[in-house]
């Protein structure tokens, strides 16, 4: 607020000096250490009780500012309205502030005694730090004592400051006491008289010991303040995740449920397409058989009334036996085709519903399964490659071992030629090691993007929702073969570069858990 000046310990007769002597109007003040004299000076009963009355005030100041801190909800204001009352009482003075920094400027947080247009005008605008403090944000402040401040160069320089401290709050002796915690300022307390009378250094010297307390006590205040309000946001926090858990293990049940469902629906979709490929499949040999079976009816009757008039010749004869040698391999060819996929059919089938355990061929149930699974590729204009290793005997599970080949099958056939674009299919099926089984799956088709790749295989994920994909095809292949089959799932794909799946199968499954039975 004003220029300081240097100098030793304030008394009186200095003070009266110091009114003569032009600029030498402040003096600052350290806090007091007695001269060598006085220390080699034997100490009186009155000495002790003195220094034992004023620490004893001194800590009970303090311990009253805890008491506030411990009360106070949080709001620093009582706090620091408590702290300056305690210290005013220690130096005895009617009028105080406490102002703390903010950046290059200070407020004022706590005034006593200070009231009307001078209280309002100091409340009602920033000081910079360097008018309030005297020192800047590099500097440490240090204990300012100024006499008479009517009579220093600020006033007589009309410094802004000085002149409304003097002359609206009728200020004439000042100080200021710097809170300070090493070379970190937290504020400072202002008092003043309005008559000139200067701070005794014993008034001094307990203000910046008290003042030292004080910065433990605000940092004590704005820790509790964090404290309390850490706690409160936990305990919110945790109601909230209370419920949140609650409503989390709820969503995730009836996602379970949902889940079930639908895989079951998704294995019953299956079964029926295999229902629909089969009926397709036998169709043709069966149709070729009734045909075939016609022409040769019309023949007899043609050759058994040429008998009957007793015009038959050894051409019709001949031709007759050509017709029915043709006939009988045409039909024997087609019916035995139509009873092999009859067979497979039913073993596919009885697989897919019981999901029993057995020991079965590895190619030989590709070949059974991806029969119903040709007729679609026809329309696709999609070729179908496949190559078994022959004797690669397993002992695992046929019913899953074909929904997850069915589910790859119709996951290529739906996501990798769009647009209606052919493309080829090949399937490999060859021993890896001695008790491994590798199935390799590729397609020439559109790919994938990373991002579709590392979420193929998560439930509900689809990029062919508006077509009536449910999401599960790839997922349930995933939980098939490393749950069930006890095997890996290797994918690698590109944009453009097709997709290949590779799966690896124990020869031997692991026993079912008792958590699947």
């Amino acid at each position: 607020m004003a220029r300081r000046s240097t100098g030793g310990n304030a008394s009186k007769a200095k003070a009266s000096k110091a009114r003569q002597a032009k600029g030498r109007e402040t003096t600052k003040i350290k806090r007091r250490v007695a001269p060598a004299a006085t220390t080699r000076k034997r100490l009186t009963v009155s000495d002790l009780i003195k220094e034992l009355n004023e620490a004893r005030e001194q800590q009970t100041a303090t311990s009253e500012v805890l008491q506030v801190i411990n009360a106070s909800a949080g709001d620093l204001t009582p706090v620091f309205d408590a702290m300056l009352e305690k210290a005013m009482r220690l130096c005895e003075a009617s009028f105080g502030a406490l102002a703390v920094p903010d950046g290059e400027f200070a407020r004022w947080v706590a005034l006593r005694g200070i009231t009307g247009p001078y209280a309002e005008l100091i409340t009602s605008k920033p000081y910079r730090r360097s008018v309030l403090f005297g020192s800047t944000l590099d500097e440490k402040p240090s204990v300012i004592h100024i006499l008479d401040l009517k009579d220093g160069e600020g006033y007589r320089r009309r410094a802004p400051s000085v002149v409304e401290a003097v002359e609206l709050g009728g200020v004439r002796t000042w100080l200021l006491v710097p809170l300070l915690k090493g070379n970190t300022l937290f504020g400072a307390f202002v008092f003043y008289r309005q008559e000139v009378r200067a701070f005794s250094d014993e008034h001094i010297s307990l203000l910046q010991n008290f003042a030292d307390q004080a910065v433990i006590a605000m940092e004590n205040a704005r820790l509790l303040n964090e404290l309390r309000q850490r706690t409160d946001e936990l305990a919110r926090l945790f109601e909230s995740e209370e419920a949140r858990a609650f409503e989390l293990a709820k969503s995730l049940e009836d996602l379970r449920a949902a889940q079930d469902r639908l895989i079951r629906a998704e294995k019953l979709a299956a079964l029926g397409r295999l229902v629909a490929g089969v009926a397709h499949e036998i169709n043709s040999p069966l149709g070729t058989s009734l045909t075939v079976a016609s022409a040769l009816e019309r023949k007899r009757a043609a050759f058994a009334a040429d008998v009957a008039r007793g015009e038959l010749k050894r051409s019709s004869l001949n031709e007759f036996l050509e017709v029915v040698e043709d006939a009988s391999s045409l039909l024997a060819s087609n019916l035995n085709r139509a009873a092999d996929l009859i067979q497979s059919f039913k073993q596919v089938a009885v697989d897919q519903g019981y999901l029993d355990r057995r020991d079965f061929y590895a190619g030989d149930l590709t070949e059974q399964v991806l029969v119903s699974l040709r007729p679609a590729l026809r329309e696709k204009n999609i070729a179908l490659n496949v190559e078994c290793q022959p004797d690669l005997a397993m002992n695992s599970y046929p019913g899953p071992y074909g929904q997850a080949l069915t589910n790859l099958f119709l996951n290529a056939v739906m996501h990798a030629f769009p647009d209606g674009k052919g493309g080829a299919i090949d399937i490999t099926v060859r021993a890896s090691g001695s008790d491994k089984v590798e199935i390799l799956f590729f397609d020439n088709g559109c790919g994938m993007s990373a991002d579709v790749r590392r979420q193929a295989f998560n439930p509900f994920f689809t990029t062919r929702r508006e077509s009536g994909s449910t999401g599960l095809g790839l997922h349930i292949v995933h939980n098939i073969v490393t749950n069930r089959l006890g095997g890996q799932l290797n994918v690698d794909s590109a944009p453009g570069g097709g997709t290949k799946i590779q799966i690896i199968l124990p020869l031997t499954a692991p026993a079912r858990r008792a958590a699947e039975e």
